[in-house]
């Protein structure tokens, strides 16, 4: 790849970090101090090299990005979600970034009222993202809250739908999370530490002064978050707090909230459990003795373990992942064969019946549902090569009607495409799900390029989700896979305990396995492939880079993980201590070791790495900014090859990247240009190949 403009060398200052007698020599560490000018200048030479060095691949972008711009239908209108009088749904227009929401009257004439325009709340911040949209139970105020910098810091807002105006209570610097009492007047609120942790519950009243506001309830330990929600009949204020293997659930009467919250179950360690109440009782879904869950049923205002009763006993096959409540069912998410279903079970019968995925559905979730007392349940259905659909299951009957499935334009035709899942075999003999999806055209009799995704942390399940963006790679012939490795729980609640603390180097393992797998069955070919990885997905890229490099001709990371001890040891960091029930706690010697002997930045070495595209964001409170900008200023110093290493960084954003869609857009034709120019050299301009 031509480039006139010599990469950025990043200044060496010695740093030395000691724990239990280990010196580690960081000459990088100086980049972690945002407020030194030195540091914005170097991010920003780096922004000037991407520029640069990716100028020759200009026409292909603005091509992928016309595609992806194409795809965007003129007016997208999510299927309607009923509650009480109205149904609430929102809608996204062509050329605008975000999305407008509406209700309507259920037994009106569809005059459509709205609500909030996202475009409007935007207008004047580079970055946007709204967080709760909650509707008083009384349908007369809108409590919303919304992020400007990507920092996790939200604000609040208040709005009167009867006469359209703000009301003067609005919260700054807080969690986001908002829910109301059902008076319609008292809501509830968390604010954040000093480590950007959620950790205080405040009630307030409209028209009360801030304060008047009034502390509930504090969570000190900081290993815990405190999140806020409501139970499905809307009788109950939930606070949860939640570390990464443990949680404790108070209960607060919505309908009194005068009243203390009272305590379901004390926290015992590595024992989760959330709650519904229903009517005298109280459902519980816990891994209480039970690695892939139960559902237990007790009394709701004297609950007592030593006397729950089995509603769903706990299999080793099958995984129990969520419950929603109705006045005559239960809606059951499970997740079977590695793949989510939804069981539904009526109150009362023992009888129970698994929703039937409709044809080339992969996986089938409980949806968007806010109605108590209904016979209809809203399910999504993913699949790799199909849009999101949306069904409506009637729970007498057991029979689902599609209600919506998202457009796609530019051409779109479903048919043209295929998905399959495939093993890998990993050291140890586990079977490893490896999906792939393409285009028929694809001449499958040799090896084809392809992209290989993987993430594998915190027990997350990463969903078969269909992307109209991906399509500009499918019809151009690159192949998609994503691995489905160790500490996710895509196969139970052991795949995820598999794959963490001092477990983890089965996910590296199995991600290098899903990659020789694609090798030796000639599916691809190391010239041809490209892998991915975000987060601590951006852990698994850099791993697997230190390990194989000669296995991949290119990998993007976005906003990777990869300084893991350094950033686990400051306490000052939003997420440290919590981290430490993921990774370990390497203030503890053999934890210390062991994540050291994998940690990519501690591990980068001399040698040839393949071509390296890094997404870093500058106000990102989850993965900082400076473990991909060091990590990059090290490989950079260390490699002997000539192939292209760019470090992109959002200046004005956070973890998730460009907050609008149409930016976002130009973000991502940059990498796909990144990947094709890398893996086909003479990629057309067309998508014929």
């Amino acid at each position: 790849m031509k480039t006139t403009l010599p990469p950025p060398i990043a200044r060496q200052i010695r740093h030395v970090h000691e724990k239990h007698g280990d010196k580690r020599v960081d000459f990088y560490h100086w980049l972690s101090n945002k407020n030194d000018t030195a540091v914005i200048e170097y991010l920003e030479k780096e922004n000037q090299y991407v520029e640069n060095t990716m100028q020759h691949t200009q026409e292909l972008q603005d091509l992928l990005y016309g595609e992806m711009q194409g795809r965007i239908v003129e007016s997208e209108t999510s299927a309607p979600v009923p509650y009480k009088n109205y149904e609430y749904f929102n809608r996204e227009n062509r050329g605008q970034d975000y999305r407008i929401h509406y209700r309507r009257k259920r037994d009106g004439d569809g005059t459509e009222e709205l609500l909030l325009d996202e475009n409007a709340l935007a207008e004047n911040f580079s970055y946007f993202r709204l967080y709760s949209f909650e509707v008083s139970p009384n349908e007369q105020f809108l409590a919303y809250s919304f992020d400007t910098k990507g920092d996790e810091q939200c604000k609040i807002e208040f709005l009167d739908l009867k006469s359209g105006k703000l009301l003067p209570d609005s919260l700054d610097n807080v969690s986001g999370d908002i829910v109301w009492a059902n008076d319609s007047v008292t809501y509830f609120y968390t604010t954040l530490n000093s480590a950007h942790r959620p950790w205080q519950l405040y009630k307030r009243k409209l028209g009360d002064s801030p304060e008047d506001s009034e502390l509930i309830f504090q969570e000190d330990d900081e290993a815990y978050y405190l999140w806020l929600g409501k139970t499905d009949s809307a009788c109950f204020v939930t606070i949860k707090l939640q570390s990464n293997n443990t949680s404790e659930v108070y209960l607060l009467n919505a309908s009194e909230p005068k009243n203390d919250p009272f305590l379901v179950f004390p926290r015992q360690y590595d024992v989760r459990y959330s709650v519904q109440d229903h009517g005298d009782d109280l459902y519980v879904l816990t891994n209480k003795d039970a690695v892939n869950f139960r559902l237990m049923k007790t009394r709701l205002h004297a609950p007592n373990q030593d006397n729950w009763e089995t509603v769903i006993k706990h299999s080793s096959e099958t995984t129990l992942t969520k419950i929603r409540m109705f006045k005559r069912f239960v809606a059951v998410g499970e997740r079977t064969e590695g793949l989510p279903q939804v069981r539904i079970l009526p109150i009362g019968s023992s009888r129970s019946f698994v929703v039937e995925k409709p044809q080339k559905i992969q996986e089938l979730y409980i949806g968007a549902n806010e109605e108590f007392d209904t016979a209809i349940c809203r399910l999504n259905g993913n699949a790799l090569d199909m849009p999101l659909s949306q069904y409506d299951c009637n729970m007498d009957t057991g029979t689902s009607v599609l209600i919506k499935t998202r457009q796609v334009g530019g051409g779109y035709d479903a048919s043209q495409y295929a998905a399959e899942r495939h093993f890998a075999v990993s050291e140890d003999g586990e079977k490893i799900p490896l999906y792939i999806v393409y285009n028929k055209k694809v001449n499958r009799s040799s090896p084809a390029p392809l992209l290989l995704n993987g993430y594998g942390s915190y027990g997350h399940a990463y969903p078969l989700r269909f992307s109209s963006i991906r399509l500009s790679l499918l019809d151009r012939g690159v192949i998609y896979a994503l691995a489905h490795i160790r500490g996710g729980s895509e196969k139970g609640k052991k795949w995820y305990y598999d794959g963490k603390l001092m477990n983890k180097k089965n996910t590296f393992v199995d991600f290098t396995a899903c990659a020789r797998y694609l090798i030796d069955n000639k599916i691809t070919h190391p010239d041809k492939l490209a892998i991915t990885g975000g987060s601590a997905g951006g852990l698994v890229v850099g791993s697997f880079l230190n390990s194989t490099p000669e296995l991949c001709a290119a990998a993007v990371a976005h906003v990777p993980f990869v300084d893991v001890i350094t950033t686990i040891l400051n306490d000052s960091l939003p997420l440290s201590v919590i981290e430490r029930d993921e990774w370990g706690d390497p203030n503890e010697k053999p934890f210390y070791d062991y994540i050291k002997s994998y940690s990519p930045y501690d591990n980068v070495k001399p040698g040839s790495y393949p071509a390296l595209f890094v997404t870093a964001g500058l106000n990102d409170p989850r993965v900082g900014y400076w473990e991909p900008a060091k990590w990059v200023a090290r490989i950079r110093a260390l490699k002997s090859d000539s192939n292209l290493l760019i470090l992109k960084t959002e200046m004005q954003s956070g973890h998730g990247g460009k907050s609008g869609r149409y930016e976002a857009l130009r973000e991502q034709a940059l990498e796909y240009a990144f990947l094709l120019s890398c893996l086909i050299p003479d990629c057309p301009s067309d998508r014929n190949f």
